[in-house]
């Protein structure tokens, strides 16, 4: 069978086995929430010292978005999702035999060289092998999986650590990324249709870093996604324990409903772009009405559990907006840097949540000096998140999109 007809032949499996690497890379970077806080109790190590170790993760990725890109730019993913899977692999098992924190350093730093390339290579392998009307879908549905595996985790990742322990976790990890490896190599064709090989052009990468429009693109997306990293993924369960005084295993339940509704919304405004007349006006829309039932959910006197879960799953549905930023990344992208925009959008999505994070905490603990925590010490730090929203409408009025009606 020649390569045209294997590419044919195989385009759902080009995208369900890179798919399946950006699920065990989501899986590894979830983990750390249970296997850190397990290893914090059996190496005895402080409360900064795991999380500097969790940090590592998120600092390491973030950064090597953009040499992804531009890899993916000039070589054939193939090479480049089979050899990152090996370096988790290799983490993975440095990870589970470490008995010292340098140990567990550095096999959390492979894991996170090898996680960096996951979903830059996904995305170009999609813009290769699928019509770009099924880019949004596709990416989206990734998304939508990697939510439900967050859900799952929170479910059940703490009672399988447990049970099995952390170690043998990670060495299972370990298996299941060199099947990952061997899959892809299996099933990715061996010469890439949009792949420039040879000399990187620094010429090209300057186009993407000095474009403004892909600027104001990734911070849109960046500000916008604070809302799922921010709140859903740190500070929603004790708000929502404190306004519902309820205990922090039904928040946790009602923070999972939410991330259920983000996860179902990515498809949701892919099927949507592929329908309307203004993509542009989409994302507005779905981030003006998430801004304004964020506002709701802090400040509107809800004290019934059930209510308050209604609220949020709408909120999750209607805050997947921001995986059009990477349909924009696409038209905006200068000739011959797809991935390199992509990873520069991904980074700029990313960067922001690390500096959030801990600010808003920051801001909790300034409000309440001197007195006992409060509802309102949430609200007020918690009002960034819709402000923030708002500047992500302002950066996506400053561009201009390129191409069809379909797009602006």
């Amino acid at each position: 069978m020649n390569n045209a007809v294997s590419w044919k032949t195989f385009h759902p499996l080009i995208w369900i086995v890179a798919t399946a690497f950006t699920l065990l890379q989501f899986t590894l970077q979830l983990s750390s929430a249970v296997v850190i806080n397990v290893i914090m109790r059996d190496m005895h190590l402080s409360a900064l010292t795991g999380g500097l170790l969790s940090g590592l993760f998120y600092v390491i990725y973030t950064g090597l978005q953009i040499p992804a890109g531009i890899l993916c730019d000039h070589f054939n993913p193939r090479p480049i999702l089979c050899t990152c899977a090996c370096i988790c692999a290799a983490g993975c098992l440095v990870f589970a035999s470490s008995h010292h924190l340098l140990g567990l350093y550095c096999g959390r730093g492979l894991i996170a060289i090898g996680s960096a390339f996951s979903f830059v290579c996904l995305t170009h392998l999609v813009r290769e092998h699928y019509p770009k009307r099924l880019f949004t879908v596709l990416i989206g549905t990734t998304e939508t999986l990697s939510f439900l595996a967050a859900i799952f985790g929170i479910i059940g990742l703490g009672a399988l650590v447990n049970h099995s322990g952390w170690r043998e976790f990670m060495q299972g990890a370990a298996l299941m990324a060199l099947i990952c490896g061997i899959v892809c190599w299996h099933f990715i064709p061996q010469h890439s249709l949009l792949s420039q090989n040879g000399h990187i052009d620094r010429s090209r990468i300057l186009s993407v870093l000095t474009n403004t429009p892909i600027w104001l693109n990734g911070l849109c997306v960046g500000l916008t996604f604070l809302l799922v990293t921010v709140f859903g993924g740190l500070w929603a369960p004790p708000f929502l324990q404190m306004k519902l005084q309820c205990t922090l295993e039904q928040a946790s339940n009602i923070d999972a409903i939410f991330i259920l509704g983000v996860g179902l919304s990515c498809p949701i405004f892919g099927y949507l772009a592929n329908k309307v007349s203004s993509r542009k006006r989409l994302m507005v829309s779905g981030n003006l009405l998430s801004a304004f039932v964020l506002v709701l959910i802090l400040y509107l006197p809800i004290h019934q559990i059930s209510l308050m879960t209604g609220m949020m799953f709408f909120l999750g549905l209607i805050s997947g907006a921001y995986i059009l930023g990477y349909t924009f990344a696409n038209e905006l992208a200068p000739p011959n840097t797809l991935s390199t925009t992509t990873g520069f959008t991904n980074t700029l999505a990313l960067v922001l949540t690390p500096i959030l994070q801990p600010w808003i905490g920051h801001i909790i603990d300034v409000l309440h000096i001197g007195r006992g925590l409060e509802l309102r010490d949430y609200q007020h730090a918690l009002s960034i998140l819709p402000i923030c929203i708002l500047i992500a409408i302002a950066c996506l009025a400053g561009i201009k999109m390129p191409g069809s009606t379909l797009s602006r």
